[in-house]
């Protein structure tokens, strides 16, 4: 359970630090930044949820998470993933407008590929969530 907290506080705390003061910037979270944040936290429930069959599943399956080691408890998992959703929503809260946009993107997209990864490896007996969000990204 240490391991987790700690290496989550310097996971934000260097993230937040090195975007810059949030004062600095005019707060322009808005539709679409609420659809992308949306779109990531249906992609991390997923996660979290193949994860707990790994946890309760040690004989079958190894979680390859480093911060959460071969065989977390299922306490420590949901840990995990309640500090992920609250860290990535005030992280993309306090970075600068594109900053937000490519740092959820970018997650969306990694979570996307630990699901299939999780699929691909017997990870099934999780519902599958389908969703369908709609919205550009303007670069």
């Amino acid at each position: 359970m240490k391991k987790i907290g700690y290496l989550s506080i310097v996971l934000i705390f260097f993230l937040v630090c090195i975007s810059g003061s949030a004062n600095a910037y005019e707060n322009s979270w808005n539709k679409e930044t609420t659809a992308r944040e949306l779109c990531f936290l249906f992609t991390l429930y997923q996660d979290w949820k193949q994860t707990r069959v790994i946890a309760a599943n040690p004989n079958r399956f190894k979680e390859t998470n480093p911060i959460l080691g071969k065989h977390p408890t299922r306490s420590e998992v949901d840990t995990y993933f309640t500090a992920c959703a609250l860290g990535h929503a005030m992280i993309a809260y306090m970075l600068p407008p594109r900053a937000s946009k490519i740092w959820q993107t970018m997650w969306i997209g990694i979570q996307s590929d630990v699901i299939e990864g999780n699929s691909e490896v017997g990870v099934r007996d999780v519902e599958v969530m389908e969703y369908h969000i709609q919205f550009s990204i303007p670069f």
